[in-house]
Formats: structure tokens, C-alpha cells, sequence
């Protein structure tokens, strides 16, 4: 049986005016970095456009680099809504439409956010995904295919000799991985096509024995 989301009680106010600042922030920024480039904006120049202190900013994101987790966070939340919307749906089915969903927000962006993800990955190089369980720039996006994975170990239509969380690093990993290459110009594919072939490869090693 497919979890359902854990209930979330009702934001109080200081949790309603934290959300507001990272929409404005969020916002912001996305409108500066449609005019000039990820390097060209400033931190300042975003905090004039929301309205907002520099604490705020760095309270809230750390850095211009937490622009693109609150995009993952987004992207996530889309995924897993787009999964809901499908209750009789198998978890391959799914997890396909996780990888949609991936495929479709990352192709709908404009050149700022590719820029800042091409930025992301020139710093964090092959770090970025060391190890199981080591990948901060998705992290619900992980919980939701670990969750779907566990759901068809348990129904028997996937394979339940690794963990779920493994299972979904690599997942994860490896589309994230064909979004990168697309993003930096190395694929001649679509990222839909790209994504999805890394999805089918890892669905056939998943199949039950």
C-alpha cells in the first residue's frame, strides 16, 4: 500500500512570514537573473528587489547556490503532487512520472537557472554525489522515490534485495546526473530522453528475479 504524505499542521505566523521572504527572495531573483547573468547579480541586488534584509537572505538560502535547492525543493513538491494525482498507478508508473516531471521543469526554465546549476556543478564537481545517502541537493525528491521503491519491493514489482534509500540514490543520482550532462551541452538527446533512458536501465536491474 502507497504512504501517504505525513499530515503538516497549520503554519503559525512566524512560519508564514518566513515562507512570504523566500517567495519574494525567490522571486527576485528569477526576475534579476532573467536580465543579466547568475555571476552579474548580486546578493544586494536581490534583496533591494524582494524588499528584504541581507539577513534574511542568508537566514533563509546560505548563498545564490540556495536558489537552486529551493528550485529542487519546488521541483520535489511538484513530483510528489504529480505522483498522488496517479493512486492506482504501480511504482514504476511512478517513478516514470517523477522522471517526467524532472524532465519537463528542467526544460521549461530559462538560461539563468542552467547557468546557476552549471555554476553549482563546476564547484562541487564529483562530490556532489560521493556516496549513499551523501546528496544534499535533493533531498525530498530522495525521500519520494524511496518511498515509491518501497512501495513496489513490498507489492513485489520491484526487486527488494537492496534497501530502498540505496535504491533511490541511485535513481536520483543518475538522473540528476543526465540533467547535468544536458545542461552543460554533453548529451545530443532531449532531457526527457536522457532521463528516461537512465530510468528504463535502472527499472530493468529492478525487475523481480
Amino acid at each position: 500500500m502507497r504512504r501517504s504524505a505525513p499530515h503538516s499542521p497549520t503554519p503559525n505566523l512566524r512560519e508564514r512570514k518566513r515562507q512570504r521572504a523566500r517567495d519574494e527572495i525567490y522571486a527576485a531573483a528569477l526576475d534579476l537573473l532573467a536580465e543579466r547573468s547568475f555571476d552579474e547579480v548580486t546578493i544586494d541586488e536581490i534583496c533591494a528587489r524582494a524588499e528584504v534584509g541581507r539577513a534574511s537572505f542568508f537566514r533563509i538560502y546560505g548563498a545564490k547556490a540556495g536558489l537552486l535547492l529551493e528550485f529542487n525543493h519546488r521541483l520535489a513538491r511538484d513530483a510528489r503532487e504529480a505522483a498522488a494525482a496517479r493512486p492506482a498507478a504501480g511504482a514504476v508508473q511512478r517513478l516514470r512520472v517523477v522522471q517526467q516531471t524532472l524532465a519537463a521543469s528542467w526544460t521549461a526554465t530559462g538560461p539563468a537557472l542552467r547557468e546557476m546549476l552549471r555554476a553549482f556543478l563546476s564547484e562541487a564537481g564529483p562530490a556532489l554525489f560521493s556516496a549513499a545517502g551523501d546528496a544534499p541537493v535533493h533531498p525530498e525528491l530522495l525521500a519520494l522515490v524511496a518511498e515509491i521503491v518501497e512501495d513496489g519491493q513490498r507489492s513485489g514489482e520491484l526487486d527488494a534485495r537492496l534497501e530502498p534509500g540505496f535504491l533511490s540514490w541511485l535513481i536520483v543520482t543518475g538522473m540528476a546526473t543526465a540533467t547535468g550532462r544536458w545542461v552543460t551541452g554533453r548529451t545530443g538527446t532531449s532531457l526527457e530522453q536522457a532521463t528516461g533512458d537512465v530510468l528504463e536501465v535502472l527499472l530493468g536491474g529492478l525487475a523481480p528475479p
